[in-house]
């Protein structure tokens, strides 16, 4: 007779647009319940409760971790805030795992910190709904490590993050790293626009701290691949892994496909993602119960991470994966500060920090009023 499954109970700290629509996705999986929340704002923390049944809801995490009774905690909070939470959440007797969204930190000070805490306790984080969770993503690695494109020599990633460097860069940058085999980076040469991931700042100086937004450059591996940083989103909005034989490409929006070196040139070889489904491929797409379908991405990070849990393994998209596109992205930008040199990683002084948008940095609610931040939450379910 088979053992049954667990049933995490899950607890969510950041009851805003983003924590509404991955405590769903969390719901919706048969090992998982949503048993509390915590949010500052009493509106939106009242409703997110009302939704899911009434539950208990704190307005100071502290008090939830303290009196909740919990195995998971789902963290979807600004990144002001992020790395505290997720050290207090590892030293909660039971905790499991912790979920919780990108940029990790603004420091890496602060994101060492957080690693440590949850390493230090066997803990596993995840670290973003991200694309790195997808399936078909380990497929087209152990292709790539199996040979399927020759001996690879080098990568190209397009699109690093649009205006976020640090932001919506983790994404690209993380990808990337998958197809080195993650190997650590040893050195970083770049340069970033000066312009802030926040338009409403104007152009600022290039030695700020502020998210510089567009950066571009070479990122070099120990195991001596090199991965070309291309500063403009274009047509060609991903990863590109060159080898000898061929090339593979993993598009930002499920697409995927290798070419094969032939005598008549490069020709296409093998798809690696399926024909999306018709009835999701619109952005706000509801179910029988009014409540918005969760994206395809975030429902391969949430299964990702409760296979993790379940099983012992790691995680995908690490808490510590994160740090490594957070060190990158900062050590880019000191390249540029140095005068476009070559820096060497680990970077000795940890106080090093990006400011991501503002959005990122302090909340929604925070950077465009109450109202916004409240029509934002009642967008993921109809008839409230």
């Amino acid at each position: 007779m088979a053992t049954p499954r667990p049933e995490y109970r899950v607890a969510v700290i950041g009851c805003g647009s983003h924590g509404t629509r991955l405590a769903r996705t969390f719901d919706l999986d048969p090992r998982c319940r949503v048993v509390a929340g915590a949010n500052r704002g009493r509106e939106g923390l009242d409703l997110f409760c009302q939704r899911f049944g009434g539950l208990p809801g704190y307005q100071d995490y502290r008090r939830l971790l303290a009196d909740g009774k919990f195995e998971i905690a789902l963290l979807a909070l600004p990144v002001s805030v992020n790395p505290e939470v997720v050290e207090a959440c590892a030293a909660k007797e039971g905790i499991a795992g912790i979920f919780s969204e990108k940029p990790v930190a603004v420091s890496l000070a602060e994101a060492d910190r957080a690693v440590e805490a949850c390493e230090s306790r066997g803990i596993p984080w995840s670290a973003g709904d991200m694309f790195r969770n997808a399936p078909e993503i380990w497929t087209a690695r152990r292709l790539v490590e199996s040979g399927e494109i020759g001996e690879v020599q080098s990568m190209n990633i397009y699109g690093c993050g649009g205006n976020q460097m640090s932001g919506q860069g983790c994404r690209q940058l993380s990808d990337g790293f998958m197809f080195a085999g993650d190997a650590e980076v040893t050195w970083v040469v770049g340069a970033v626009d000066g312009d802030p991931a926040d338009a409403d700042l104007g152009r600022i100086d290039e030695h700020s701290d502020h998210d510089q937004g567009v950066a571009f450059g070479v990122i070099g591996f120990a195991n001596g691949l090199t991965a070309h940083v291309h500063r403009n989103i274009s047509a060609r909005n991903g990863i590109e892994v060159l080898g000898s034989d061929g090339v593979l490409f993993i598009g930002q929006s499920r697409i995927g496909r290798i070419w094969r070196r032939t005598a008549r040139g490069l020709e296409p070889a093998r798809s690696l993602f399926p024909d999306p489904d018709p009835g999701q491929t619109a952005l706000h797409e509801y179910d029988d119960d009014g409540w918005e379908i969760p994206r395809t991405r975030m429902t391969d990070s949430v299964a990702a991470f409760l296979d993790a849990v379940e099983s012992g393994g790691p995680v995908k998209c690490s808490g510590a994966d994160m740090r490594k596109a957070l060190e990158v992205a900062i050590a880019v930008r000191e390249s540029h500060r140095r005068g476009v040199v070559r820096v060497d990683l680990p970077l000795q002084d940890r106080g090093l920090r990006i400011v991501p948008s503002r959005r990122r940095h302090v909340g929604r609610r925070a950077s465009e009023g109450t109202e916004a931040f409240l029509a934002h939450i009642r967008g993921h379910k109809q008839d409230d």
